[in-house]
């Protein structure tokens, strides 16, 4: 059994999880959703809090993880503004 949520997840943080994915980059994220860089990280670790990696980062920007894939609420190309 999963332990229980020591953060609680809040539309902010989902906002930031899609628009990372959709931009690619924590800092093209960061200018999507209008947040202070200081933001930035503790929505990162807030949401990494949920007990598995959502993210995989390297030089080139940020992909998800199996989990981050299941946790995405659109599909890529699924959106309906596309």
């Amino acid at each position: 059994m999963a332990a229980p949520l020591s953060t609680s997840i809040k539309l902010q943080h989902l906002r930031y999880f899609v628009a990372a994915v959709e931009h690619g980059s924590f800092r093209k994220a960061v200018l999507a959703v209008d947040l202070e860089d200081s933001s930035t990280s503790r929505r990162v670790r807030d949401l990494d809090e949920i007990g598995e990696s959502l993210f995989i980062l390297d030089s080139i920007g940020v992909n998800l993880t199996m989990a981050g894939a299941l946790f995405e609420p659109h599909p890529p190309g699924a959106r309906s503004d596309s």
